[in-house]
């Protein structure tokens, strides 16, 4: 039998499979709305990579669904032409959509129009009509899950008025769709021209201003025009459309869920740079980063340690800064916190409000446990002060054991502190609540600037099922450790050596994990629960 008589039986057999799968596919589809303006449609080179269908990912053509495969708005009724379509966010966002829920097919309706403005997006006018018709179409092959929307950098000169119009379009797509909290997920534009820096800003507030919806963050993106991402942006971008979407719908689903916010190491002082520790520019990192920040509802944000370098004057820099934050701070000391003369160091616990040193807050069924990592140090207190003596001797029992971490800028927890921590982690366990440690100092790994007397808290606490995750600063390059016993130790990344404008993190509690939102260089990451 020829090659080409066997291809063609082979065709005909598998035929009838392919529409029977493809007639079980389009029954339960979660389908995703992706709209806006040119780089919604994708103006970026389809690089070799990206060419293949998106595994169980299908397109609406207005009448079927076929394999989506780039261009995604090759089917929109209201594109420009045909060779104009590349790569855009919905390819990244459709990929990792499918990753997170790999039981669930999707389905992506993509309608968007290069040079559009948002009043050409607006009720009652053409693109509304049209995305709104295909949408119910659509809908008869599942459930309209959410939407992306990217669009405005036509609307910068009117970026005061945008925050109203945007508000105003999603309600009524909305109100159409009779799906009042449809997650809707906004993206920013690129500030390789800085005119579109306004409109940015203002998009920060959607998300406090409209339940429901979130916002695609551009840092770190680049565009091959000043207008267009390029390849890897685009795929960025619609990854972080992918995590603003999951993070909307875990909400959705159980509205339990709440988020806080995490600074280390700004360690501040009015000094020259030293090798990678840009200590007068942190200023500004951290000035980048409260807006982060205050485009989220938090509950509380923390600073793991090292609010300054050296000198009590410094503290007053970042502090007025800090008070930018609309939510509440809570400071963990660190070793340079203490960096000032010997007089001045009782007086640092009550200038940045934690004049105990360590204490708990609760949030619902979270205990968050603020641990004083200075308790037994040399930095921490005056010489020749009992804490001080202690250290000495605390290190010198480590010395002989050949610790790698007697140095004197670490520091350990005193006794006292210890039964605290004991008493409140026994407590949460026997109520059914979860634990989460902020100090300055990791317990794990072993790297030499792990607390001093790591051993003896894992020892008190570690092996309880309540303890979720230890974080910590001190370390600047940041690190993370899963224990043998489940537990979680994540180092952030110092804001001192931030090679990104931007530094910090949006910490997501859910009923079963934390998950990590990086600014900047910080990782994402998801934290299972023991």
């Amino acid at each position: 039998m020829s090659v080409l008589i066997k291809k063609f039986l082979l065709l005909a057999f598998l035929l009838p499979i392919t529409f029977i799968l493809q007639a079980q596919e389009i029954d339960s589809l979660d389908i995703y709305l992706a709209i806006g303006q040119s780089n919604m449609a994708g103006r970026a080179e389809i690089i070799a990579d990206l060419e293949a269908p998106i595994e169980d990912v299908f397109l609406f053509t207005g009448k079927e669904w076929l394999p989506a495969t780039n261009p995604l708005n090759l089917y929109s009724t209201v594109r420009k032409v045909v060779s104009m379509q590349r790569l855009s966010p919905a390819y990244g966002f459709a990929r990792k959509m499918h990753d997170y829920n790999q039981d669930k097919k999707i389905g992506l309706v993509v309608n968007a129009k290069g040079g559009s403005v948002i009043d050409e997006w607006m009720p009652g006018t053409l693109f509304f009509s049209e995305i709104i018709s295909r949408a119910r179409l659509a809908a008869e092959s599942g459930k309209i899950k959410g939407i992306i929307w990217h669009q405005g950098e036509g609307d910068v000169k009117e970026a005061d008025q945008y925050l109203g119009k945007i508000s105003h379009l999603i309600t009524a797509l909305r109100d159409s769709l009779h799906l009042p909290d449809l997650p809707f997920v906004a993206g920013q534009l690129s500030e390789d021209k800085i005119s579109r820096k306004a409109l940015n800003d203002t998009l920060l507030s959607l998300p406090k201003l409209m339940p429901h919806t979130g916002l695609a963050l551009s840092f770190g993106t680049t565009t091959f025009d000043s207008t267009h991402f390029d390849s890897p942006s685009q795929v960025l971008l619609g990854e972080r459309y992918a995590d603003q979407m999951i993070q909307l719908m875990e909400a959705k689903n159980s509205r339990k869920s709440f988020s806080f916010g995490v600074l280390s190491d700004i360690q501040y002082a009015d000094v020259e740079t030293a090798g990678k520790r840009n200590y007068r520019g942190t200023l500004e990192t951290l000035k980048r980063t409260i807006p982060f920040l205050n485009a989220y509802d938090l509950k509380f944000t923390v600073h793991l340690g090292d609010l300054i370098d050296r000198n009590f004057e410094s503290f007053d820099a970042p502090l007025s800064i800090l008070e930018e934050s609309k939510a509440p701070l809570h400071y963990v000391w660190g070793n340079h916190d203490f960096s000032v003369t010997d007089s001045l160091k009782q007086k640092v616990g009550k200038k940045v409000g934690n004049e105990n040193g360590y204490h708990s807050i609760e949030v619902g069924d979270m205990v968050f446990m603020m641990v004083n990592g200075m308790d037994i140090s040399m930095e921490g207190h005056p010489e020749g002060s009992t804490q001080h003596e202690e250290a000495l001797m605390m290190m010198e029992g480590l010395e002989a054991e050949g610790a790698n971490n007697v140095k004197p800028w670490n520091g350990g927890v005193g006794e006292e502190q210890l039964q605290w921590m004991e008493a409140l982690v026994n407590k949460a366990e026997e109520e059914g609540k979860r634990v989460v440690a902020f100090c300055h100092y990791p317990l794990l790994p072993e790297n030499g600037l792990h607390l001093l007397n790591h051993k003896e808290v894992l020892d008190r606490i570690g092996h309880s099922p309540a303890m979720v995750a230890w974080f910590s600063g001190h370390h600047h390059a940041g690190n993370y450790y899963k224990d043998e016993n489940g537990m979680h130790h994540l180092t952030f990344l110092g804001m001192v050596e931030a090679e990104s404008p931007a530094l910090g993190a949006i910490v997501t509690v859910e009923k079963d994990k934390l998950i990590i939102h990086g600014i900047g260089d910080e990782a994402d990451r998801i934290l299972n629960f023991r």
